[in-house]
Parts: C-alpha cells; structure tokens; sequence
C-alpha cells in the first residue's frame, strides 16, 4: 500500500482502497422455500408505529394488523394481503420442518 503523507492523505492518483467498493450480494430466490423465507424475514423487520403509550417498534406484521384492526391502512388489500401470503409462509415453513422431522432429516 502506498503511503500517505503528513496530512494522512495518499499521494495523487491513489487510493487507500485497492480493491475497491465491495459489492453488494443479493440472495437469490431459486425455490419456493426462499421466498417463503424471504416473506417471513420482511414482515419481522422492525418497524415504528404510534400509539397511545407512545412510539414502539414492532415487527412490520404486527403493524399492519394494528392498521388494520383501527382503520388506518391507507391501501386494505394490500395489508391483508400481506398478512395472507405471510401466513401461508409460515404454514409452509411449518409443514416442511414437519415432514422433515418425519423423515429423521436435521433441521
């Protein structure tokens, strides 16, 4: 590596990062059980939500029934449409470890 000068700066035309920005790996979804999972992950997010005790952070699932259940869901489809796919997620999830522990496969 080169090295900088008194000011901590490296010499013009360098850089302290040789290999340069890292990049970025996105998780593929190449099975249903990925996108089961990648459902489940999204909707245990954390996230901030008012009420009458102040502001809390809950899981995004928790959120949406709390919109939903008071009326303030600004697209209702959308929320209990989401609540809809997480569930069958997790029924999915469910039913696969299931069967694994049937089968005598490690989870």
């Amino acid at each position: 590596m080169t090295e900088r000068d008194n000011n901590g700066r490296f010499p013009k035309g360098t850089s302290g990062n040789r290999k340069g920005r890292p990049r970025t790996s996105h998780r593929r979804i190449e099975t249903p059980e990925d996108f089961d999972e990648m459902i489940i992950d999204v909707m245990n997010m954390p996230t901030a939500v008012r009420t009458p005790k102040g502001e809390e952070t809950v899981p995004l699932a928790t959120a949406t029934m709390l919109r939903l259940a008071t009326g303030k869901a600004e697209n209702r489809l959308a929320a209990s449409y989401a609540l809809s796919l997480t569930r069958s997620a997790l029924f999915q999830s469910m039913e696969r470890a299931r069967q694994r522990r049937s089968n005598g496969e490690d989870l």
